[in-house]
């Protein structure tokens, strides 16, 4: 189920502002530098990528709303717009709701179900201070 996210870059800047954006990025970095030991240089490029990219394995966490990607066939997929609310590790998969639908009705989904979406906003009083990456 996997997308490439090169054609629609995720505008961190824009959604979280240029200082939380840098400090994402910078949490995706040293948590990629540790966990594949990877040197910094090499670390801080790999996430400044992915992040752009939109690569939800990289982002995913709770407060963001995800929408679908241009493109994506809507009865493909379980909604047009995706509300993170938990992110669990292994394997990766999140706990979404359509924020359109009022029954608010939760669902676990494999992360990987995110490439179809593209990140839209983030709610900065719920941004992690260590973002899950793997």
């Amino acid at each position: 189920m996997s997308t490439d996210h090169r054609d629609q870059a995720v505008p961190l800047d824009l959604i979280l502002g240029p200082q939380l954006a840098a400090a994402v990025i910078h949490t995706i970095a040293t948590t990629l530098q540790h966990d594949d030991h990877l040197p910094e240089n090499t670390a801080l490029r790999l996430a400044c990528e992915r992040a752009t990219d939109g690569d939800p394995l990289v982002l995913a966490a709770p407060g963001q709303v995800w929408e679908l990607r241009a493109g994506v066939d809507p009865d493909d997929v379980p909604a047009r717009r995706l509300a993170v609310h938990l992110r669990l590790p292994a394997p990766p998969r999140v706990y979404v709701s359509d924020p359109d639908d009022p029954a608010g009705e939760i669902d676990e989904l494999l992360l990987e179900v995110l490439d179809l979406y593209t990140l839209a906003s983030w709610d900065t009083r719920l941004l992690a201070p260590h973002p899950v990456v793997g």
